[in-house]
């Protein structure tokens, strides 16, 4: 391979590794600068119906209920529906025996998984606007009113909140996990003024129930509900300060894999959803779409093939030192990220190198587990391994 080939390629890698990080947040910026949002006016508050799949959460539950159903929003507008996905902890007595009437508890025998459990709720939901989050994701105060507003407006079909992390010491994983959710916001908060989202945050995302399509088995519903949001023609909303409060992953492997099957439910459903978003030529969501998710998902082997290449094209210019440089000091904090992980030490955001490269290595490993066939139908708890079926491609 000549020099000049091995340059093409190294810029080409270090372009499509920096793309979904430092390119496409620019060009969100903007494009999100030249457009400004009319904030609606509220009438009426609508009817919501607080959706939560749960196995095993009696440690979080009652909170759970108590934010849901506190002051934040008009009590007579509200009812929250948890389904039990098979439990075999106090989760079901817990919700069985909360005296406020606005509660619904539904078993789900056997255990089916999240996608199943949503389609059952919605069954006996009776709100206007379908609220979906986690059961240990505890609403701030405002949450929901923040959530249910921009649907005063008749083309918002779907609204995203935020879900941040809390943890006592200030973990790495608190400090990183927020760092994570601040980018996030950073691209919802300009897709919002484009009327698409990459996805919703499944900590807390509200959509109009009219919207709702029964979910496949592996369908992750966030991304699902927002990409069906954009093809039904209503325009996605995001608002930062309509957010929940969760504990975030104890460490980096637990991240590692719950990002990988995070990333591999994602594909199997783009797989399916791609075509039918090219198909009606909605080119702005497709865009969306690619560079938000896919693209991210390559950056681990796109940083690879760039180190490699500038490795060969040391000595033939004094920019490809500098670049290897830089490339070599980044990795290297990386792995003193890991060293200080092991050895029990806080970094708070000096971990950051280490996690980006476990979250870029998740891109490939869900990516992985996508091409191999399936991704898992049920989940678990933060902490604790999933088990039941799992769902090939075919199957959903």
């Amino acid at each position: 391979m000549t020099q000049s080939i091995v340059a093409a390629v190294f810029w080409l890698a270090a372009g499509l590794a920096a793309y979904p990080w430092i390119l496409y947040p620019l060009v969100l910026a903007a494009l999100a600068a030249r457009r400004r949002l009319a904030v609606p006016s509220v009438a009426s508050w609508p009817f919501l119906s607080v959706i939560v799949a749960a196995y095993n959460e009696a440690a979080c539950i009652r909170a759970k209920l108590a934010s849901a159903l506190g002051p934040g929003y008009p009590g007579d507008r509200i009812e929250v529906i948890v389904v039990s996905d098979g439990s075999t902890d106090d989760t079901d007595h817990i919700v069985a025996t909360e005296p406020d009437p606005r509660v619904t508890l539904i078993r789900q025998e056997p255990r089916a998984g999240k996608s199943a459990a949503l389609n059952r709720a919605i069954g006996c939901a009776r709100g206007d606007v379908l609220v979906f989050t986690d059961a240990n994701a505890l609403f701030a105060e405002e949450a929901l009113r923040r959530l249910a507003a921009p649907f005063a407006d008749a083309r918002v079909g779907l609204v995203s909140g935020q879900g941040l992390y809390a943890a006592p010491g200030g973990r790495d994983a608190q400090a990183v996990g927020n760092g994570y959710v601040r980018f996030e916001a950073f691209l919802r908060s300009r897709e919002t003024a484009l009327d698409v989202l990459g996805g919703a945050d499944g900590a807390i995302y509200a959509l109009r129930r009219t919207i709702y399509r029964d979910l496949g088995p592996a369908e992750v519903n966030d991304l699902a509900h927002a990409i069906q949001a954009a093809l039904d023609g209503y325009a996605g909303r995001f608002d930062p300060d309509a957010y929940t409060i969760e504990p975030p992953s104890a460490h980096a492997g637990q991240e590692f894999r719950r990002h990988v099957r995070i990333v591999a439910q994602n594909a199997q459903l783009l797989a399916d959803w791609l075509p039918r978003v090219v198909a009606a030529r909605r080119w702005r969501l497709a865009w969306v779409l690619l560079s938000h998710r896919i693209l991210r998902w390559t950056t681990a082997p796109m940083l690879g093939v760039a180190l490699a290449c500038n490795i060969a094209l040391l000595g033939t210019h004094p920019l490809y030192t500098l670049t290897v440089a830089a490339q070599g000091a980044f990795y290297a904090l990386a792995l003193g990220g890991l060293a200080a992980e092991r050895a029990g030490l806080r970094l708070g955001r000096a971990a950051l190198p280490y996690y980006f490269c476990v979250v870029s290595a998740a891109g490939i490993g869900g990516l992985a587990r996508y091409l191999r066939g399936g991704a898992q139908a049920v989940w678990a708890p933060t902490g604790q391994a999933a088990r039941g079926p799992r769902v090939s491609e075919r199957a959903a």
